[in-house]
């Protein structure tokens, strides 16, 4: 009886220290990587709509800047002064009286 008793007290220790090992080993750890990854953005543009033509509101060193663009120069493929905004557009019907701005911000 006492052999059966110290192979089960032999075993519950040996159980016991397997469990610990990892838990005190990964209250040693010293230190990692950490990698972040990701843009600073600022504010889109705001597109306002008018005759033949919309203004381009946007962000450029810190202040809101509107430039005007006819509905030709965004057929061709419009760059800003700043070219941080390049605009285009596309007519959906031939009528010409629904068309869809894209604004490709760099």
């Amino acid at each position: 009886m006492a052999t059966s008793f110290s192979r089960f007290l032999s075993g519950f220790t040996l159980l016991c220290s397997l469990s610990l090992t990892p838990a005190m080993a990964a209250s040693e750890a010293q230190g990692g990587v950490i990698h972040f990854r990701g843009m600073i953005v600022e504010d889109p543009c705001v597109i306002t709509s008018q005759h033949q033509k919309f203004d381009l509101t946007c962000p450029h060193n810190g202040r809101m800047q509107t430039q005007t663009i006819n509905y030709r120069d965004a057929l061709n493929g419009h760059q800003s002064p700043s070219s941080a905004v390049e605009v285009s557009m596309k007519y959906l019907d031939q009528q010409k009286k629904l068309a869809v701005v894209l604004v490709n911000y760099r």
